[in-house]
């Protein structure tokens, strides 16, 4: 399987990574969510023909996500709000070690009379800082096979 990145709006311009030339052996600490989880184990794939020290080993940990209110004017009630998350991803390929913090910050209205929408603004946001912070790490994988 091969990611292919599109940029601009030509179709005839792209990049592609190869990431399953590689065999990956991926870690995750407790605090990770588990949807980021299946989506990394089901794009990198251990391949059980190649030996141990032939992996590349990937340690993902200290997930965090913080949401912050930003007040302006006379309201009660914050008029945006930031969500930011962050993850560590410790990449080891035999000789290098490759150690990142990623990072993915969403700014939203946040004046909703309906405290159910405002839920499923907040829902639908971490679903993106999360799918945000999957591209990453799948650029920094392919980054360090190169």
């Amino acid at each position: 399987m091969a990611l292919i990145f599109f940029q601009g709006c030509a179709m005839n311009q792209y990049q592609q990574a190869k990431i399953n030339d590689n065999s990956y052996l991926i870690t995750f600490d407790s605090g990770t969510p588990k949807s980021l989880q299946t989506k990394i184990n089901s794009t990198l794939k251990l391949k059980p023909e190649n030996s141990q020290d032939k992996n590349i080993q990937i340690y993902i940990s200290s997930y965090t996500s913080n949401q912050y209110d930003l007040y302006s004017g006379n309201s009660l009630r914050a008029l945006e709000s930031e969500i930011k998350s962050s993850i560590n991803i410790s990449i080891n390929n035999n000789d290098k070690v490759k150690n990142k913090t990623l990072m993915s910050i969403k700014r939203f209205g946040s004046i909703e009379l309906n405290p159910l929408a405002e839920q499923e603004m907040i829902s639908f946001i971490e679903d993106e800082i999360l799918e945000d912070l999957f591209n990453q790490i799948i650029l920094e994988v392919s980054l360090i096979d190169m």
